[in-house]
């Protein structure tokens, strides 16, 4: 049997730990041809030892509270931060200490085991309730079900080194036990497999986040109960990577010939990043038509990117840089200190950007943190978690607001506004979308304070549901054309693609509703921008941590081209004074229409920011849609919802069957609109 590893993972921006699984699964598409021709041949596959990241002794052991009496195991939808997250010695377990959760939840148990001499292993798997071995993907045991704690065997021929083991669990309440035991070659019982063949990847972060979990529901698909899957119809995917081009982007521009700059990360605490300018981007391309050119490399992280005055500027950890050509040929012959901003060396002190206006840069300063994803106490450096003005002129440094964490986008809104992200973590229950405005404090308190924290609280334009429709959100981009036209697109590197947001103004404050977009692209999404051709360019790396897209590259860069085709679509969703009007893109069908006093599933809850690493949902309540109008176009659907109150997300499914008139089916069945306040009148 072949052994599948994931690539080395690193401390990252987001914290968290990659899914090996799929790492692993990625790995055996590369060497799969092969593994058949040698298992023909009567051999076993060699272990692929080489390719182990740095290990430590142990087991990682995470489990999620799904809140559920569940009877067998079940999927968890995807991208969903544990509960508990640790490492253990060994796999056997049989309190709520050694799980971390009582009843009711679900358990992984992710790890390597390096088997001393190739032949014939037995295992056996004690559980209560049910449970599942696999080693390099392949199920050695399924003990799922409701049981009490009985063994179940399983044999499985291992070549020597390490291999990929993976253990599903759930427990449904009273007793709980999960215990891996083997017989190795020649010995006469079994045994608990020992701490010395177990192994899983050494200084990873391990971030939970409180709350209930979600499986996948039986009629779940996606777009409606599930992340979406493929490209938004309206698009025409490109891939612009010349062969052997692997950019883990971190930020892109445009010149004023329409090439595109694009800088890379280089890694966790490396002195690596770099910058290209590619050509033949735009319009009808290929990526054999595409060409790149490396003009700058030695960056610290680059995390932003602005052309300005015939020069390219680049955000780095520390600082902001000038790229200085002095022969004309393009490539940077020296780096320009423009302006320093305080900067401590911690790994997660990042300068996200980079916007500019009438000779100002403006980007953002993310907080330093510990490994297990809590706010470092003190800050190594002071001010952090703030959005900061630049004078291209002087260097001279503005802070404009604070109280953000991971602040990994920027971008403008619809009225030319500055509008951020900020991911999951401690003092944010949840990723949110900001309208930044002088002196506003978001909430992010830090030690020693910082220079707005004594300020009210801002509260956010648009809470992301964490996992649900948002995970690690990078940039905001208001769209210029085409049928959302004045909305905004927030890119995700870790739930991945964009989400559509429309804003509306209550009480003179930004408030609104997200949609799912669009998915199916290479690689988790860092960055996006509206070409001159109006295309959208696409991005994105991953990482070690929970900085990237399960199943995806950890490198890539695409563009999505509007093709007008017209997709049946949620286009707005607009807040009344007793619930919400919700237009779509193309009228209902009758058999809709005819349905639609049942068609909505409505509930909301609210959030409550506190020192803790996320937040659960908190008053959770189902409401009831007392009436549902349809326009004499057939276009808009006017609710009437009793109970809604303000401070709260308000969740609206409409559940398929729901299709338009040309029997298109909805694209994406749900909305989650922020009610900070309820429209008067």
């Amino acid at each position: 049997m072949t052994v599948l590893v994931a690539s080395p993972q690193h401390p990252s921006p987001a914290g968290g730990q990659v899914n090996r699984r799929k790492a692993r699964s990625r790995r055996r598409r590369a060497v799969g041809v092969l593994v058949p021709a040698l298992l023909l041949g009567g051999l076993a596959a060699p272990s692929i030892a080489a390719d182990i990241p740095p290990q430590e002794p142990g087991v990682t052991l995470r489990s999620f509270d799904v809140g559920l009496p569940l009877e067998e195991i079940c999927t968890l939808k995807a991208g969903q931060t544990p509960n508990v997250d640790k490492l253990m010695p060994v796999i056997d377990w049989q309190s709520t200490d050694d799980f971390g959760l009582n009843d009711f939840f679900l358990s992984q148990v992710i790890a390597n085991i390096n088997i001393p001499e190739e032949g014939d292993y037995n295992f056996r798997l004690i559980s209560d309730d049910g449970s599942r071995l696999l080693i390099d993907d392949q199920l050695v045991i399924d003990h799922d079900g409701l049981h009490s704690a009985e063994p179940k065997d399983g044999s499985v021929h291992l070549t020597s080194g390490y291999h990929a083991l993976h253990i599903d669990y759930f427990d449904h309440a009273a007793e709980q036990q999960l215990t891996l035991q083997w017989q190795p070659p020649g010995a006469e019982g079994f045994t608990t497999v020992p701490n010395d063949v177990l192994s899983t990847d050494a200084d990873v972060v391990r971030v939970t986040a409180p709350g209930q979990k979600e499986c996948e529901g039986g009629l779940d698909s996606p777009g409606d109960g599930l992340p979406l899957d493929s490209v938004f119809p309206g698009y025409d995917l490109t891939d612009l990577r010349p062969e052997g081009f692997e950019p883990q982007v971190s930020a892109m521009d445009w010149l004023p010939d329409d090439r595109l700059a694009i800088a890379t990360w280089g890694g966790t605490d490396n002195v690596a990043g770099e910058v290209y300018i590619l050509d033949n981007v735009t319009g009808d391309t290929s990526p054999d038509q595409v060409t790149y050119t490396r003009i700058a490399e030695g960056l610290n992280e680059p995390m932003g990117v602005k052309w300005v005055d015939g020069s390219l500027y680049v955000s780095e950890k520390h600082q902001l840089t000038r790229l200085v050509d002095d022969n004309g040929d393009e490539v940077a012959d020296s780096h320009e200190t423009v302006a320093e901003w305080p900067f401590g060396g911690n790994f997660h002190e990042f300068a996200f950007g980079l916007l500019y206006e009438e000779g100002y840069f403006y980007l953002n300063l993310s907080v330093a943190i510990d490994l297990g994803g809590n706010t470092t106490d003190p800050q190594p450096a002071p001010n952090r978690g703030t959005t900061i003005r630049v004078s291209q002129e002087t260097g001279e440094v503005e802070y404009i607001a604070g109280g953000l964490r991971t602040p990994h986008g920027i971008g403008w809104g619809p009225e030319g506004e500055i509008f951020v992200t900020d991911n999951q973590g401690g003092w944010l229950p949840s990723s949110k979308l900001l309208h930044i405005e002088q002196d506003r404090f978001f909430n992010h308190y830090m030690n020693p304070p910082g220079p707005f924290d004594d300020n009210p609280v801002t509260k956010p334009v648009l809470w992301l549901p964490q996992n649900e429709i948002g995970n690690s959100p990078s940039t905001p981009l208001t769209v210029n054309e085409g049928p959302y036209a004045g909305q905004m697109l927030i890119a995700d590197v870790t739930y991945g693609g964009l989400q559509r947001a429309y804003l509306e103004q209550v009480d003179g404050a930004y408030q609104g509703a997200l949609f799912r977009h669009t998915q199916g692209l290479e690689v988790g999404v860092t960055r996006v921008s509206q070409g001159p051709d109006g295309a959208l360019y696409i991005g994105g790396l991953g990482a070690g941590g929970n900085w990237g897209q399960e199943g995806k590259l950890n490198y890539g860069l695409q563009k999505l081209t509007p093709n007008g085709n017209s997709v049946f679509d949620i286009h707005e969703m607009r807040a009344t004074s007793n619930g919400f009007v919700l237009s779509y893109t193309e009228p209902l069908s009758q058999e809709t229409a005819d349905a639609l006093a049942g068609a909505y599933q409505v509930n909301q809850w609210r959030y409550e920011p506190t020192s803790d690493y996320g937040g659960p949902k908190l008053d959770q309540e189902s409401l009831q849609v007392t009436s549902a109008e349809l326009s004499e176009d057939g276009t808009e659907v006017t609710l009437v919802i009793d109970g809604l109150k303000p401070d709260r997300v308000v969740h609206v499914q409409s559940p398929r069957p729901f299709s338009s008139a040309d029997g298109e089916t909805l694209w994406s069945t749900e909305a989650w609109y922020t009610l900070n306040a309820i429209p008067q009148g």
